[in-house]
């Protein structure tokens, strides 16, 4: 009896054990990492100021240093820059007093490039004028659109 109850939880603890092993932390994308990255100036991303040629500082390109991000209090930004989320940036929405703008991935990439968003309402000049790679604005696009909050 006492050989049966001791192999019974052998058998209950191996089960436990491998079931343990098993269950992982879900990951989260690379794309969406490397655009949360890029969010907060971990990783730099080039940026001019309108009408300027000298590249900013690092310090001055971090997206957090006007616009909260997904799963952000928007009190953590400034009253200047609107919060960049997937609601924020999918749904058609009035902005800065002009007409509704919702942005893709490609208008949003643009508007990163270019300052003028797809509505063709030109962004304030402190909206730094980004120097972003394809891959740098698709993983600023995942993180902002996809990502989960924090």
């Amino acid at each position: 009896m006492a050989m049966a109850m001791a192999m019974a939880m052998a058998l209950a603890l191996a089960t436990a054990l491998a079931a343990g092993l098993a269950w992982r932390e879900p990951t989260v994308p690379a794309s969406v990492a490397r655009g949360a990255r890029l969010f907060d100036g971990t990783e730099p991303l080039a940026g001019t100021l309108s009408g300027h040629s000298a590249p900013l500082p690092v310090a001055a390109t971090r997206c957090t240093q006007c616009h909260a991000g997904p799963g952000k209090s928007t009190a953590a930004a400034s009253n200047f820059a609107p919060p960049l989320d997937r609601r924020q940036l999918r749904e058609a929405r009035p902005r800065r007093g002009g007409p509704p703008v919702a942005y893709e991935q490609a208008s949003f990439c643009r508007t990163l490039r270019t300052g003028v968003d797809p509505a063709h309402v030109v962004l304030p000049r402190t909206m730094p004028r980004f120097d972003a790679d394809d891959g740098q604005c698709a993983a600023l696009w995942d993180y902002l659109t996809q990502g989960r909050p924090e």
